[in-house]
């Protein structure tokens, strides 16, 4: 599914992949994006690409600008929030009052450097909560750097706490919200 964008007198293009078909693209932008962050492991993002065993389960959307990624973000679904990404990082237990899965967490959003300030994450974020909705999700999990925080929660995602670091990123903090869906 592609939806076409003018942003800033540019063409860039939305898809949803729906076979993981751009993969070494997407995790190389992953390491290029987030390498020069501060707060991340050196030695991590001194590969060539950020890829795990969930790009091969997830759903995942890409900007492209002539053809060339501008932008990515993934999506895994869940019957158990034991099998999110990181769920060990934070108690299970808190989330008892927002209701059960399944669930949905959105994680490795990524936008190319000399891309952002276009509304990106955004745009990547409404059409991840859309299709969680459209395919029976419940609950969506967002574990985001403070940066993210506000947009997250103008989107509806409730802030819920921090959560231990990641190995990839040991010196940036990472928080926990929530969103409920209908």
């Amino acid at each position: 599914m592609e939806t076409r964008l003018e942003i800033k007198n540019s063409a860039f293009v939305l898809t949803r992949l729906d076979h993981p078909e751009r993969l070494d693209e997407m995790g190389a932008l992953r390491i290029a994006a987030w390498k020069d962050e501060q707060g991340i492991s050196k030695e991590f993002f001194s590969r060539t690409a950020w890829l795990d065993g969930d790009d091969l389960i997830a759903h995942h959307w890409i900007i492209t600008h002539e053809d060339e990624i501008v932008a990515a973000a993934r999506m895994t679904f869940h019957k158990e929030y034991s099998s999110v990404p990181h769920s060990d990082l934070y108690d299970e237990a808190l989330l008892a009052k927002y209701g059960g899965g399944p669930f949905a967490s959105l994680n490795r959003l990524v936008v190319a450097p000399g891309f952002r300030g276009n509304g990106f994450s955004t745009i990547l974020d409404e059409a991840r909560i859309q299709y969680a909705g459209e395919h029976g999700i419940r609950m969506i999990i967002a574990q985001p750097v403070a940066s993210r925080i506000k947009p997250l929660e103008d989107l509806g995602f409730v802030y819920l706490g921090k959560i231990r670091s990641l190995y990839q990123m040991p010196d940036r903090q990472i928080y926990f919200m929530i969103k409920r869906l209908p």
